[in-house]
């Protein structure tokens, strides 16, 4: 069950419950950092209905947002009931969000859907209609922050082109080294402040950094992090020109590299990882939260949305590869491998390209 997948059912449910057309319902994504209780995914629109359906609500006691959760989980009891719908659990907090706990079945689905195709995962459609994705030539800009300014642009406008009809197909699957053509390249040709700045910290590094900090005209000084400078140049490339867990580019890409050899590795015979499920949820709550981001980076424009979820998921997949309790894991712990690597690679390539930034496959 993919997070539009849930949210489709909530809304129909709501819908049923107080018999109103669907497009009457507001849309609302599912959140896995809103869970509560152990769940995989909450929803506020018990919330955002009560005003709409107040005077359809019998008189009686309790606020109206929690007498509207409960009735839209008590159509989902009844569909659940008549086998049209499965789910583990499902209750109502006291914010009027209804939490979801998702059956085995439903977590694998989350995870195949997510590994098999990380772009339909995110943005609910197929990559595959005409036009390109921007990409402009930092090297070519005067001032960092000219080039800073592009980078922001073309991110905008690739998670535009992305959340669109007609989304132009992405290019083929291939491996992907970590060979940097500013760093790896003749430094000696790099004149300007901006291609100097590449030069020190890479074009994948540069636009992480360019693409997340809020401001859209920062000062000089500015960092979005310890020693994690908003313009970083040539002078002062701060943690960005480090190969280290301090730059959160490297971080990100290394999470992929990593969870596209982890599950090379199993295909190839290596023993699968059998981590708890407190570090197992953590991934899965995260990849619920995907569409949420990347939609909300869509519409509010601001790529930095889609730089800190991904961090998010790349910190909860450390998380469960290192997971101190996996060699001993007991009967109860769940086994989410190759799978859970697959889903999280899947989701971080299709960020990353949307930011314009490459994906390593090999550590």
């Amino acid at each position: 069950m993919t997070p539009a997948d849930l949210e489709a059912v909530v809304r129909s449910a709501a819908a049923d419950a107080f018999d109103l057309p669907a497009d009457r319902i507001p849309f609302v994504w599912p959140r896995g950092d809103h869970a509560d209780g152990g769940a995989d995914a909450a929803t506020a629109l018990a919330p955002r209905l009560a005003g709409l359906v107040g005077d359809r609500l019998p008189a009686g006691a309790g606020r109206p947002h929690l007498r509207v959760a409960g009735r839209i989980a008590a159509r989902m009891a009844e569909l659940r009931d008549r086998g049209r719908l499965s789910y583990a659990r499902l209750h109502a907090d006291d914010r009027g969000f209804l939490n979801v706990t998702l059956g085995a079945r439903q977590r694998d689905d989350l995870l195949r859907e997510a590994a098999a195709d990380g772009a339909r995962f995110l943005t609910g459609r197929v990559w595959g209609g005409s036009g390109e994705w921007p990409r402009t030539g930092l090297h070519a800009a005067g001032p960092v922050a000219q080039a800073r300014r592009w980078a922001r642009a073309d991110a905008r406008a690739r998670i535009a082109l992305a959340a669109a009809d007609g989304t132009p197909a992405p290019p083929a699957a291939g491996e992907v080294s970590w060979r940097d053509p500013y760093l790896d390249g003749d430094r000696d040709a790099l004149f300007t402040p901006a291609a100097r700045a590449l030069g020190a910290v890479g074009e994948d590094s540069a636009r992480i950094a360019f693409c997340r900090s809020v401001p859209e005209r920062p000062r000089e000084t500015e960092t979005t992090g310890r020693d994690l400078p908003v313009l970083p140049s040539a002078e002062y490339p701060g943690a960005w020109a480090r190969l280290t867990d301090a730059n959160p580019a490297f971080r990100l890409r290394y999470a992929h590299a990593h969870a596209v050899s982890r599950a090379r590795w199993v295909a190839e015979g290596a023993p699968r990882i059998t981590a708890c499920e407190r570090h197992t949820a953590p991934v899965r709550r995260a990849l619920v939260d995907g569409p949420s981001a990347l939609d909300g980076a869509a519409r509010r424009e601001e790529p930095h949305i889609l730089v800190r979820y991904l961090e998010t998921l790349a910190g909860a997949y450390d998380e469960w590869r290192t997971c101190p309790s996996a060699a001993t894991a007991p009967a109860e712990y769940t086994t989410a491998d190759p799978a859970l690597p697959s889903a999280v690679a899947g989701v971080l390539r299709t960020g990353l390209f949307l930011l314009g930034v490459s994906a390593p496959t090999r550590l």
